[in-house]
């Protein structure tokens, strides 16, 4: 009897992984040195209304474009010490900016937001000092590394309403380039926890997606780090504000419709719209069940877990 000397092993066909699976790695494109300015403009049609009225939008804007000022390439070490201005009422930096004193008066400077760790939110000296010593309103916001989306809404919030507070009190600044104030956000470094809540700022103000508020704010204090967890903070609130600005819109369209009659009909159309492309024929209902959530398997090629493998 004839034996065969080859034999067969089964072998995983990739190698095993013990941990969770984590989320995709959220990359920032880095802007080109020709094609570095970076424009926003104030539209209302792209901001979540139920966060920024029309006349509030207007109001804090002026209705003026905010131009990037690419200072990446002039960029060094010393310059991470001092605050950068990103709009043309809102600066970034750290909190040691706080004790200049001669730079809070050169721009004018009418609000100080301190961004801290909630685990340790410690008072700051030389927030008071300045507060007392230039007239200057002091803020803190305290930050929860795992519940970072809340102080979105808290830094829109904060920005505004002190803006719209100088506004209707007709509060004059020294040089008169903004008559409504200028903000200074500064954090430990003025790297890692203010960074994300300037960019939140602009993506809610501005209407912008994520990558383009982080382009715009890098490129401006270049030393600015943004974790994993705060861009993907970033990435839920570019959702809510998108879905925000889209639920306006389309309410807005609903109330154009005139009488219960055209109501009617324009529900009817919106609920026909898949179902007229399809049978009513059971069978083919069942087929476009199966085949529904089918796109997320497009274009992904067969995997076999295991492979038989001879020797």
């Amino acid at each position: 009897m004839e034996h065969s000397s080859k034999r067969s092993f089964v072998v995983p066909s990739s190698a095993y992984s013990y941990r969770a699976p984590s989320p995709p790695v959220i990359g920032v494109p880095v802007k080109n040195r020709d094609d570095s300015q970076i424009v926003l403009e104030p539209l209302h049609g792209r901001v979540d209304p139920h966060l920024i009225s029309r006349e509030t939008l207007a109001i804090i804007t002026g209705n003026r474009k905010q131009v990037s000022v690419d200072n990446s390439w002039l960029w060094k070490y010393e310059h991470r010490r001092e605050a950068q201005r990103i709009l043309d009422y809102l600066y970034l930096g750290p909190t040691s900016v706080v004790r200049d004193h001669d730079f809070l008066r050169r721009e004018a400077i009418t609000m100080i937001v301190v961004v801290r760790d909630a685990r340790a939110p410690m008072a700051f000296g030389s927030l008071t000092r300045a507060a007392a010593t230039l007239g200057i309103s002091a803020c803190y916001i305290d930050v929860d590394p795992i519940h970072i989306l809340a102080s979105f809404y808290e830094i829109v919030s904060v920005i505004n309403d002190h803006l719209l507070s100088n506004h209707y009190s007709r509060m004059d600044v020294a040089d008169g380039s903004h008559g409504l104030g200028k903000v200074l956000v500064v954090c430990d470094s003025g790297t890692e926890r203010g960074p994300p809540l300037v960019a939140a700022y602009i993506m809610a103000v501005f209407g912008q997606d994520i990558m383009t508020a982080l382009q715009f704010v890098n490129i401006q204090r270049f030393c600015c780090t943004f974790s994993e967890e705060a861009k993907r903070a970033l990435l839920t609130w570019d959702g809510l504000l998108k879905a925000g600005a889209f639920v306006a819109l389309h309410s807005a369209h609903d109330d154009m419709v005139s009488s219960p009659d055209d109501a009617a009909c324009y529900k009817a159309r919106i609920k026909r719209a898949i179902e007229d492309m399809m049978e009513d024929d059971d069978d083919v209902n069942m087929e476009w069940d199966a085949s529904a959530d089918g796109e997320r398997f497009e274009g992904r090629e067969t995997f076999v877990p295991f492979q038989e493998v001879n020797y």
